[in-house]
This record gives structure tokens, sequence and C-alpha cells, in this order.
């Protein structure tokens, strides 16, 4: 596996720490990179979708898979020969299969949209050439369901369909319209509207216990109530969604039944529909995370509930005022929260133990495609840095537990602060000096003066070492600093 140099014995020996980001497999080389989406783990590898190479010649994106190593980070199937692309998507684990929908050949062409499996068996199947561009795909007892349309009948609106452990594939209802499914217990949960109602955009919480279709709840009896992000805490025993009771897009949750639907918490209360758009649910430690605006006071920030409006608040404003800081792509590793946050242009990688003061920053990077957990270690795709010349890959993350916070470099006293910062750091104990500044692969990308305990850099965003050296000779240290 190659290693990227970063946070390695650096700087002549005046700083060593732990590598921050190891490739597990430049797939595609150079600075486009392979993308890798899509991830699900199956039969104790990573699966997921990426673009690649054969002989400098691209076969566009298609199937992989890896067990965190690069011998075995390897092509499945190049399911669309040549340049063109099959973009397998919505990767779902069923009867001991993967389940996707992705571009197949059918009668000599190319063909989008359809449902396929792979088994390491059978390899790569086409499952139904008329049930197309299938999404959220979910378990539900002993069948896999899926929103998507049906090219055989007209119009070909988006259905409820389902998949049996023998691949027949099922209209479960030919009178609804499905925007977006999820599942509570042994039943199907949409946002649906019948196809016979006056007006079908007019959508609602529907439910299907595997026989029939009824509705949940008429959460907004004047307008769509829309529920969406539907995600299942098995913790508390709910499904919790995002949806429109009159008030704007808010934090609902579900047991199956109307009794047990109800509003979590009206948070954004500016205005009478204003909403707080709750979206990347994610339970850690017996409660669900999530991301909401609370409009005026904060923007998009992260925020937990355990399913009582009393018990439902900020965990921490990340980046004050509107718009805020945006969470996304949360996952759990380790009794930790990690998730991905937007400061302006800048993505970074935060962590949480639950507390304000627990959550904090851990790297900026360039660009991400998803955080996953496999095999007991934390993985990153995407690209690490702009100056890199390696595109968006599958990394391995490597975690310290050093606090980039504030950098106290030495029991000298110095105290190199605000960190991160937009590029001016302020040291505490030089009032005039030299600094230099290196990137995590060694290479020293500036240097200057320190003037009156000031250090002005002008470096793209990222992760830096910062060496400090007073003009007295008192003080020569070295300290990892962040540039937003």
């Amino acid at each position: 596996m190659k290693k990227i140099n970063f946070l390695a014995v650096l700087l002549g020996g005046f700083l060593s720490a732990q590598t921050t980001f190891t490739i597990v497999k430049d797939i595609y080389p150079g600075a486009v990179g392979s993308n890798p989406v899509n991830f699900t783990v199956y039969n104790g590898k990573l699966y997921f979708a990426a673009s690649s190479t054969v002989n400098g010649t691209s076969i566009g994106n298609e199937l992989w898979e890896s067990d965190g190593t690069e011998a075995g980070t390897k092509l499945v199937s190049d399911i669309i020969p040549g340049q063109s692309s099959s973009s397998p998507s919505n990767l779902t684990v069923f009867n001991d299969k993967i389940y996707f929908t992705a571009s197949n050949m059918v009668n000599g062409s190319s063909t989008a949209g359809l449902l396929l499996s792979y088994d390491a068996t059978n390899g790569v199947k086409t499952i139904s050439t008329t049930v197309k561009f299938g999404a959220n795909l979910t378990t539900v007892g002993n069948k896999l369901y899926l929103k998507a349309s049906n090219t055989a009948v007209t119009p070909n609106t988006n259905r409820l369909f389902s998949v049996d452990s023998n691949d027949q594939v099922t209209l479960t209802d030919d009178n609804l319209n499905v925007n977006v499914i999820g599942s509570i217990g042994s039943k199907v949960l949409a946002n649906a509207q019948l196809a016979t109602a006056p007006n079908p955009f007019l959508t609602q919480l529907f439910g299907f216990d595997g026989t029939s279709t009824d509705l949940i709840k008429n959460i907004n009896p004047s307008t769509s109530s829309y529920p969406t992000n539907f995600y299942y805490s098995p913790a508390l025993g709910k499904t919790f969604f995002n949806a429109n009771g009159g008030n704007g897009a808010e934090p609902w949750m579900t047991d199956g039944t109307e009794a047990g639907t109800s509003i979590v918490k009206d948070i954004n209360v500016s205005g009478p529909s204003a909403g707080s758009g709750p979206q990347n649910f994610m339970e850690y430690k017996g409660k669900v995370y999530f991301s909401a605006s609370s409009g005026l006071e904060y923007g998009t920030e992260l925020w937990v509930t355990d399913g009582t409006e009393s018990g439902t608040m900020i965990v921490k404003d990340i980046v004050p005022d509107t718009p805020g800081s945006f969470p996304e792509k949360m996952v759990v590793y380790k009794d930790k929260l990690y998730f991905i946050i937007t400061n302006g242009s800048i993505k970074q990688l935060w962590e949480s133990d639950g507390t304000d003061a627990g959550t904090k920053i851990l790297y900026t990077v360039s660009s991400v495609n998803a955080l996953v957990v496999y095999n007991d270690n934390l993985y990153f795709a995407g690209r690490v840095s702009n100056s890199d010349v390696i595109g968006s890959e599958l990394y391995k993350v490597n975690l310290d537990d050093a606090n980039l916070a504030v950098s106290d470099v030495s029991n000298s006293g110095v105290k190199i602060y605000p960190n991160p910062s937009k590029g001016t750091f302020l040291i505490n104990n030089v009032k005039k000096g030299t600094f230099e500044m290196y990137d995590f692969s060694g290479r020293k990308v500036e240097d200057g003066k320190i003037t009156d305990g000031k250090v002005s850099t002008n470096v793209n965003s990222g992760n830096y070492i910062l060496r400090i050296k007073s003009d007295d000779n008192k003080i020569n240290e070295t300290a990892k600093v962040i540039v937003q």
C-alpha cells in the first residue's frame, strides 16, 4: 500500500506524528482521480463505483472492490466494455448479493437505469430491463423494495416494486405514485400519493405492510408534506424524517402508526413556514444526530435529539451565523461521530463525542465523496489537497489524538493561535524572527518574517507545518496549523 507522506517524520526531525491519509490505490493516476462513490460492504470487502484506465485508455465508471490493500483493490467487472460507463449506483446487499442500478448491454445497445445484481458465483446479472432507474433500495423482511419507473406501462411514473429471493420483480401497488421510500419494522414507508387523487403532487406519508398500502398520516392537509430522508434508529425504535407539517420542513418521527407519527421539534421559528431543513440523520450513543438550521440564531449546524422536544438541541455552532457549516456524510467510528463540514468554499473533517467541547476539527481537505467505516478502519473518498498530484481516490484515515485548536508547541510556553486561521497566526512568545511553512510532503511553500508576534501567510487552504525561529535563537519550534 502506497503511503502519502503526510505527517510523517518531517522537517529534519523537528516534528514526528502519525500519517494522516494512506492511499489504498491510485486507481486513476494523475489529478483526475477515480472519484470513488456509492460504497457498500459485502462478503468482507468494500464495493464501490470508480473510473479507471487500462494501458492509458479510460474504461469508464465501473464496479470495483477492495479489501483495504493495494493488491486487493481491483476491477470487478467492466460491465459496459470500452470507454463507456455502466455507472453503478444504489449498491445494496440483499439475498447474499449486491443489487444496484446501472447501464448494461441489451440487444447490443447500452441501456441506462437497469436493475442489476452481483455475486462471486454468477457475476453481474440483469434482473429487470423494464423496472428502471431504481432508487432507495430498502430491505424489509425477506424482500428488497425500491421505487422505480416502469417502461412497460404508460404513464411510467415511479411505483413501489419488490424483489424476492428468486429475483422475481413485482409491482406492489399500481395506484401509488412514489417519490422516496424508507422503512419501520415490517412496513415500507413512502413519500407518495394515490394516482387517483385529485392532485397527485400533494404527497403524504404512506405505508405498505406487504399486502396493502394505507395512508399513515396526513401530515399537512393544506399542501404536500413531502416526507423524505427516512432514517431508522434502533435505539429509539422510530424512523426519523424531514416533513412539512405547515411550519416548513422540520424533523418528524414515526413508529408506522398515525398516533405514533409526530413532529420532534419546530426548530426554525423565524417565520410561520421557515423550516429547519433537517438532513443527514445518524444514530450515535443512543441518540440521533442531524443537520438543521434554526434560522435567525444559527445556520445549518450539528443537532441532536433523544426523540423529545426538550431533548432536541444544537451540539455546536461550528461556523457562527448563517449559512452555517452544513454537517454531512456522518459515520460512527470507535466511539466518535465523524463528519464533513463546509466553511465557505473549504471542506473539513470533524469529529464529535456529542459535546460542544468534544466537537473539533481534524483536517482541511480539498473535496469529499464519502466517509466509510470498513474492517475497523475509517476511509475517506475524495481529494486530500488541491496541490496534490493525486486526484479523488480512496484513502485510509489514520487518526491521532492531537488537538489542533491551539498549538502548544513546547514547554517554552509558545502558543500559535488562532488555529485554524485565515492565514494569519499570532505567536505569544516571539516578537521578531523568521518562519517557514511546509506542506505535509515536506516541501517548503513559503517563508518570511515574524513581526510583532504575527505570521502572515499567503498559501492555499489546507494543513501545514509551521516552523518558527526567534531572532535571538532561543526558540526554534514547529507546529501543525490549518489555513482555512
